[in-house]
């Protein structure tokens, strides 16, 4: 009796539902959520998640991944690293929509997007918006003073998008 090895590749790709805005600005990441309340209404709040599911218990999770980004890397020495981003939210009671201000820059110091350097913040629009309501809102960050550059970015071509996933 012959043993027949089967070889199954799994080749996943990332779905990258979502839009995807880069902002160049030298605000701070709340001064920025500041003006985007004032100019396009969005009351973003600190944090990825809130402590409380939607019953009002509180959530079993570490604080830091409520509070932040984190994307683990594997140095040259196999050590798993940490790096940290701040993120800011705002979504509707129902979450038919969702909006995330991330920065490019972890607390440590590395790029969320190594590629896009020149950004530094990137929001990111889960769930459908319409394209006139996208162009809207691309106006009213633009309309920002300190803000020098939005722009609309394709996820799928970038080489970190895994990084954007959470």
């Amino acid at each position: 009796m012959t043993k027949k090895h089967l070889t199954l590749d799994l080749d996943f790709d990332i779905e990258l539902d979502f839009v995807l805005i880069g902002i160049s600005s030298p605000l701070r990441d709340y001064r920025l959520c500041h003006f985007l309340y004032k100019h396009a209404g969005l009351a973003f709040e600190r944090g990825k998640e809130d402590y409380v599911d939607h019953k009002g218990y509180a959530k079993e999770k570490e604080r830091d991944e409520m509070d932040y980004h984190i994307v683990y890397e594997k140095n040259k020495q196999k050590k798993l690293l940490k790096h940290y981003f701040t993120i800011y939210r705002y979504c509707d009671n129902n979450f038919e929509f969702e909006f995330y201000i991330i920065s490019n820059r972890s607390l440590e110091g590395t790029f969320l997007l190594p590629e896009l350097p020149n950004f530094d913040y990137f929001l990111i629009i889960k769930h459908y918006i319409d394209r006139d309501d996208l162009r809207t809102l691309l106006t009213e960050i633009k309309d920002i003073n300190e803000v020098i550059l939005a722009k609309k970015l394709d996820p799928a071509s970038l080489k970190s998008k895994e990084n954007l996933i959470f």
